[in-house]
């Protein structure tokens, strides 16, 4: 299906488990194949060694990937003490082992809470984040040194789900730009023996919560790829609908700001302006984003079809 001259339009969003040991571009890339897709994207790139949800957007649904960027994501992940690498995941070389101190679990869990809320992180080297235009996990493996500054994160939710004095279990839910290598990172540095991720799972990003993933064997062996596409306002499920009448939505589309009808105004009463809203006609297609302005309804982003 996915030859180079029978590339098709495909319009939808995949929840793919990511297998570990590839990476997210690559994965994308078996996946455009398998669908024959034209257009495809993904919404945030796992760590090779990492596993779990990459959602994917095929089409129109590209348009709506950045919004998926900014979601908050869920995580679990195994950490190992008393052992650092240049990496601050099990793939990078040991730079240091140190003797863990004695640690029960309410004292590392009285250290894992202090991570829960907003905070400056100082990101890894071996990272995507970009120095001068060059990816500065480029730079790191030649070996140039590469200072980068503390950035803005919020960890909505973190828990100790397990702890062997050697090895612990988190989970966690974070905003856009965490790297939960360094948490784990910091967490061994609190403790004074330095710590490195074992293991990592991205169990969900908002708003797919409680969705089944999709595994390549199940797509390799699937009779119609396309039963396991979600619609692309999925993506956007957290924002209020609004159904609009058919010559708004003509005007809508066609980027005219028409003002709103007294039955459309009273559906978003009290919705405050410049707050997105998912946009559908009369026959419930969805149409793309918009947001108000004095009564009138401002085209965002159009889905065509």
């Amino acid at each position: 299906m996915g030859g180079k001259a029978n590339k098709r339009d495909v319009t939808g969003l995949l929840l793919l488990d990511k297998p570990a040991g590839a990476t997210s571009n690559g994965v994308l890339q078996k996946v455009r194949h398998l669908y024959g897709a034209k257009k495809a994207g993904h919404t945030g790139s796992l760590d090779p060694s990492a596993t779990g949800m990459l959602p994917i957007c095929f089409g129109e649904a590209t348009k709506l990937c950045g919004y998926l960027l900014d979601s908050s994501k869920t995580y679990q992940v195994d950490g190992v003490l008393g052992v650092t690498t240049d990496t601050e995941d099990a793939d990078g070389a040991v730079t240091a082992t140190s003797e863990i101190p004695p640690l029960d679990r309410s004292q590392l869990e009285e250290i894992v809470r202090r991570f829960q809320g907003s905070q400056m992180q100082r990101p890894p080297v071996y990272s995507a984040l970009k120095r001068n235009g060059v990816r500065v996990h480029k730079l790191a493996r030649k070996g140039i040194e590469v200072e980068l500054e503390p950035r803005p994160i919020t960890v909505h939710e973190i828990s100790l789900d397990s702890f062997n004095a050697v090895t612990f279990s988190l989970t966690m839910k974070v905003s856009k730009g965490t790297y939960v290598r360094s948490i784990v990172r910091d967490i061994g540095e609190s403790v004074g023996c330095g710590a490195h991720v074992a293991r990592l799972r991205r169990t969900a990003v908002t708003p797919f919560e409680s969705q089944q993933l999709v595994t390549f064997d199940t797509l390799e062996a699937a009779s119609n790829l396309d039963d396991y596409l979600l619609q692309a306002d999925v993506a956007v499920a957290d924002y209020k609908a609004l159904s609009i009448a058919d010559d708004t939505a003509q005007r809508f589309c066609h980027g005219a700001k028409p003002m709103l009808g007294g039955d459309e105004l009273a559906a978003v009463e009290g919705v405050d302006e410049q707050a997105l809203l998912r946009i559908y006609d009369q026959r419930e297609r969805f149409l793309g984003l918009g947001n108000l302005c004095e009564g009138r309804l401002h085209t965002v982003r159009l889905i065509a079809g």
